[in-house]
């Protein structure tokens, strides 16, 4: 059997590298090849751009998603003594932060807008590195003997604004108690007043655009909560590497009554759609690389014209049908490995090119100035075995249907 295997593999590579009696032969295995290469380093860099870009919006997301959080399965607001002393029990647990979010309305001048209402206790800047995103002013929503909010820079533009401790905001926010006088409509809301005191830009437009943090205390007074109540725990760990283990913990603990939420789930349907647009783009530059290998089914038909006498002779001296196949189908998939790994090397070439050099340029009013590359070697792994397993089939269909009749081609 090894000698079998040798001796396939000799005849396959004398095929492949010695010159051929027709000069269109050996252009035409160049091309085949260089289709592979083009569109294997084509699936890398593209593979590898967006891992990049999943990455900057993940990272983007931990501006505000914490690390874990603890939501209720029922009801928009919990008492978050259920659950304190089951946090405080946690050894990879490093602090946490009670938050209280909800609709409002706010007006300034002459300007008005809904937005989302987000009081946070003073251990929210612990959780959350806020300083580097503060674009003006400072996180210094304790500092004051007054209400002081911190705005996004979306809702800032919205109600041209900055920060102001002179004119101050007005929140509307509806009655959560008492009846609603048909004659007095303005009646169904409360209202309340703060000041400006820093602007954030996290980067993210629907929190960059509609969100006013505001003292954990402030938003409990103007929703009719006691002190109590808030909407969610956000948490941050001493061992990012623990989260998997200390969710689980949490969850266990906490039953069916709390949602435990790391930051992919915190943003499911956000995941959900990038996992989506992955399996497309792979679909998509698979089916590249599948039209690529096809021009190898060319080549290797014009082989096995050309190598009619060969394929007698090999007969003769003893080779049966099915080793004579294997010939022509080695060469086939040495055809498409020579492509992958050349094409896996160009593609890992250009994208540590562009990481360390960044020579791709985005748009002037991009996040990020250079197109974002992250390699992974599941993803040359999977493309790697991709691309051998569809060379390997394409070839092995190409020769299967010309050697379905062996006697007739000889």
């Amino acid at each position: 059997m090894a000698l079998n295997t040798r001796l396939t593999f000799f005849i396959a590579l004398r095929y492949l590298f010695s010159k051929k009696s027709q000069n269109a032969i050996n252009i035409i295995s160049m091309i085949s090849v260089l289709g592979v290469v083009v569109s294997t380093s084509a699936l890398v860099c593209v593979m590898s751009v967006f891992n990049g870009f999943v990455a900057v919006i993940e990272d983007s997301f931990a501006a505000f998603d914490a690390e874990l959080q603890i939501t209720a399965v029922e009801g928009k607001v919990f008492d978050y003594d259920v659950v304190k002393d089951l946090i405080d029990k946690n050894d990879n647990i490093d602090t946490y932060s009670y938050v209280l979010e909800d609709n409002a309305l706010i007006a300034y001048h002459d300007n008005q807008t809904p937005f989302t209402l987000k009081g946070v206790d003073k251990n929210y800047h612990q959780v959350f590195e806020l300083d580097s995103l503060m674009v003006d002013g400072q996180f210094r929503l304790y500092d004051f003997d007054f209400d002081v909010s911190v705005v996004g820079l979306g809702l800032a533009s919205k109600l041209n604004l900055g920060v102001d401790y002179i004119n101050g905001l007005t929140i509307y926010v509806p009655q959560r108690e008492g009846k609603i006088n048909i004659a007095r409509p303005d009646a169904a809301f409360k209202k309340g007043e703060l000041f400006v005191c820093g602007i954030f830009a996290s980067h993210q437009p629907e929190i960059d655009d509609n969100t006013l943090i505001v003292p954990l205390e402030f938003a409990q007074k103007m929703y009719s909560y006691d002190s109590l109540k808030v909407s969610a725990i956000d948490i941050k760990l001493k061992n990012s590497k623990l989260l998997a283990k200390t969710q689980k913990e949490l969850r266990q603990k906490l039953e069916n009554q709390f949602f435990v939420k790391n930051r992919t789930e915190q943003q499911e349907d956000y995941f959900k759609i990038i996992k989506i647009e992955r399996m497309l783009i792979i679909i998509i530059l698979s089916f590249m690389v599948f039209i690529a290998i096809c021009n190898i089914i060319s080549s290797i038909s014009i082989l096995l014209i050309e190598k009619r006498d060969d394929i007698k002779i090999l007969g003769n001296l003893g080779m049966n049908a099915r080793q004579t196949n294997a010939i022509f189908v080695a060469e086939g998939w040495m055809m498409s490995l020579i492509g992958v790994v050349v094409g896996l090397l160009l593609g890992l070439t250009l994208c540590l090119l562009q990481y360390h050099f960044g020579f791709i340029k985005m748009g002037e009013n991009s996040y990020v100035d250079n197109y974002p590359v992250v390699i992974k070697m599941l993803d040359i792994t999977s493309i790697f075995i991709t691309v051998v397993l569809i060379g390997l089939a394409t070839a092995a269909a190409t020769v299967k249907l010309y050697f379905r009749n062996l006697k007739t081609i000889i």
